[in-house]
């Protein structure tokens, strides 16, 4: 009995230690929570106008939930195999994977990057409301309040609810996409490609189009079947060029969309996010 009693002592301390930790470590510390820690123990109920009943986001099915939301705020997303990091900023549309609490894990796409942003730091609450009051006609448009239920003494405030805007902002910072690492440095080759597509995505290089990479560090050009992207059919090509990650020396590779005798972006090929 006694040690019953202990075991049920011990694990009431852990749930207590848990909920109050970020209030604790302020008073002992003094460093305040970010804004993710306080959004764990915090319930964001959305109150939609018309008599209809709140709704909490983390009760919702993922086919209640719209697929992207758009970022309000700066958001750290990391790969928890290979440990990088990169940063998606304000403005962008990214993957809405699922709801913990007060938070939305989300991604840039379909890899393997997740990161925590506050439901409230985005657009989500907007888009549950704009589906629910289209789902019910009768109910005035008017712009529902927020409320934010803690569920520990941690203080939480619910950021404005503004209208939706369809505003999608590039990438700002994109890490590169590791492929394989070379067995030797090699001169430049050219394999199975046009000699169109090779000279534009030299001379696009050679311009500077991208600071990812240089002329000199590319060890082959390879063309690609045409695709369509946003409705636009291109023609792609391959540069694979060689650089030093926090991994070593690495192979890279670079898609480059061209129209026109002219190269149009430089993209990532597995994410599609746009190289600066």
């Amino acid at each position: 009995m006694k040690l019953f009693l202990n075991l049920l002592t011990m694990a009431a301390a852990g749930f207590l230690g848990y909920v109050a930790e970020p209030r604790l470590r302020f008073r002992l510390t003094g460093v305040e929570p970010s804004a993710i820690e306080k959004a764990e123990n915090t319930k964001v109920l959305l109150q939609l106008p018309g008599g209809l009943p709140q709704v909490d986001p983390s009760t919702l099915t993922p086919e209640q939930l719209p697929q992207r939301v758009l970022l309000n705020s700066d958001v750290k997303v990391s790969d928890a195999a290979s440990g990088v990091t990169m940063n998606l900023g304000a403005g962008n549309r990214v993957k809405l994977v699922r709801i913990e609490g007060g938070n939305a894990v989300v991604s840039p796409g379909e890899g393997p990057f997740l990161g925590r942003v506050p439901i409230t730091e985005t657009d989500l609450l907007q888009q549950i409301a704009a589906r629910r009051m289209t789902a019910n006609p009768q109910v005035p448009p008017t712009v529902p309040p927020v409320e934010e239920v803690a569920s520990s003494s941690v203080p939480s405030t619910a950021a404005p609810i503004e209208p939706p805007e369809p505003v999608v902002a590039p990438v700002k910072e994109s890490p590169p996409e590791v492929v394989t690492e070379p067995a030797a440095p090699a001169p430049a080759e050219v394999s199975n490609a046009s000699p169109d597509s090779v000279s534009v995505m030299q001379e696009s290089i050679k311009s500077a189009q991208v600071k990812e990479f240089t002329f000199d560090q590319v060890l082959n050009w390879r063309a690609e079947a045409d695709e369509v992207v946003d409705g636009e059919t291109y023609q792609v090509g391959i540069a694979s060029y060689k650089a030093t990650t926090i991994f070593g020396v690495k192979t890279i590779q670079a898609k480059a969309l061209m129209k026109g005798g002219q190269v149009q972006r430089w993209i990532w090929p597995k994410s599609g996010m746009e190289i600066k």
